[in-house]
């Protein structure tokens, strides 16, 4: 993917806002979560980790470990042995740090998946897929690519977010935000999971180079200051 067809790729805050309120929402009468609260941690932990989708859908609940008084964050683990065939890129584990909105909504799918699981007869462990089939079987079974898509052209279909957008646009937005707000190109390498941070200037340095050209934008404040010739 080249960095032309990045830039095309990146959703605004509000368009990743109205993605998660379109699987799932807190009802401002009775405080309680109306919709589907899986589809919504899917696509937050997309919109805030910049995982890979096959990275997300093979984390096992143990991956995600809450900050407890500190920070959380979710574990990136290399595995072969996933049922629903998702690997990590060139199986390389890696920790990013996530904020408490996040760590909130993962309590609040982990309580609902052990409720839906004990109603079940099903047992959960630290090691049981943490994105699963809630609705359909068979129950419990890590959750697969094509039911995200599924997910995300429904979205699409009723006008949520953008035109044209997947699941991928989130690790595009993840990282185009990252660099706009200044933050060093091998952090954001790291956090992405990049083998090189080379491979991260090679896709976003437009958005370093788009900030230096707006900035040049105002050179009549530069030039003002130029000593003048004799």
């Amino acid at each position: 993917m080249t960095a032309a067809s990045n830039r095309e790729r990146f959703m605004l805050p509000q368009q990743i806002q109205a993605i998660l309120d379109g699987c799932a929402a807190v009802d401002p009468v009775t405080g309680e979560w109306v919709g589907n609260l899986r589809d919504r941690l899917v696509f937050a932990l997309l919109a805030e980790t910049g995982m890979r989708l096959g990275e997300l859908l093979g984390m096992r609940i143990r991956d995600f470990v809450m900050g407890r008084g500190g920070t959380p964050y979710v574990e990136v683990v290399p595995r072969e042995d996933n049922p629903n065939g998702a690997r990590v890129k060139m199986m390389r584990a890696r920790r990013i740090y996530v904020g408490h909105d996040l760590e909130r909504l993962f309590a609040d799918y982990l309580t609902h998946l052990a409720c839906h699981a004990a109603t079940q007869g099903l047992a959960l462990s630290a090691e049981s897929a943490l994105l699963v089939n809630l609705q359909r079987p068979p129950l419990l079974a890590a959750l697969r690519e094509g039911t995200v898509r599924e997910k995300t052209t429904s979205l699409r279909n009723r006008g949520i977010g953008p035109p044209g957008w997947t699941p991928h646009w989130f690790r595009h937005s993840h990282a185009t935000a990252l660099l706009l707000a200044g933050t060093p190109e091998w952090v954001v390498s790291r956090r992405l999971g990049h083998a090189h941070v080379q491979t991260t200037l090679d896709l976003y340095g437009w958005v370093r180079e788009d900030e230096a050209l707006r900035a040049a934008a105002n050179w009549t404040s530069y030039v003002s200051h130029w000593p003048a010739s004799p």
